[in-house]
């Protein structure tokens, strides 16, 4: 059986017995989906909000199949700029996106509006 071995520093090497390894493995490979989803446009039931949208108002056809226009036009924006918005930006405006139901149209101005106030933090004076 082979030797695995963990250098913990210079002076000092620690046996790692195949059970070790194998939970080593199993970590790295449930750690790249999770990369993987950060850096794609998360999915949201579009069809379903813009349902739940148009029932609010009496169940609308006008305003599902509006709704759905503008749920598709900001996808379509998320997917050109995703790769550029920050984790920080990205995974705070998802929350806030998915706890109204889902909406890609809320998470595009989230994003927007995130990121205008990251680049301009005022100042407190006395």
């Amino acid at each position: 059986m082979d030797d695995f071995r963990i250098l913990v520093s210079e002076s000092e090497v620690v046996p790692m017995v195949p059970s070790q390894s194998f939970r080593l493995v199993v970590f790295a490979l449930l750690l790249v989906p999770s990369l993987a989803f950060a850096q794609a446009v998360p999915r949201y039931d579009a069809e379903g909000y813009c349902d739940q949208v148009a029932d609010t108002v009496g169940g609308s056809y006008q305003i599902r199949n509006s709704c759905l226009q503008q749920e598709q036009s900001a996808y379509n924006g998320l997917k050109r700029t995703w790769s550029s918005i920050s984790g920080r930006t990205s995974g705070y405006c998802d929350e806030v996106a998915r706890s109204i139901g889902g909406s890609y149209v809320i998470l595009e101005t989230c994003i927007q509006q995130e990121q205008g106030a990251a680049s301009s933090s005022p100042g407190f004076k006395y």
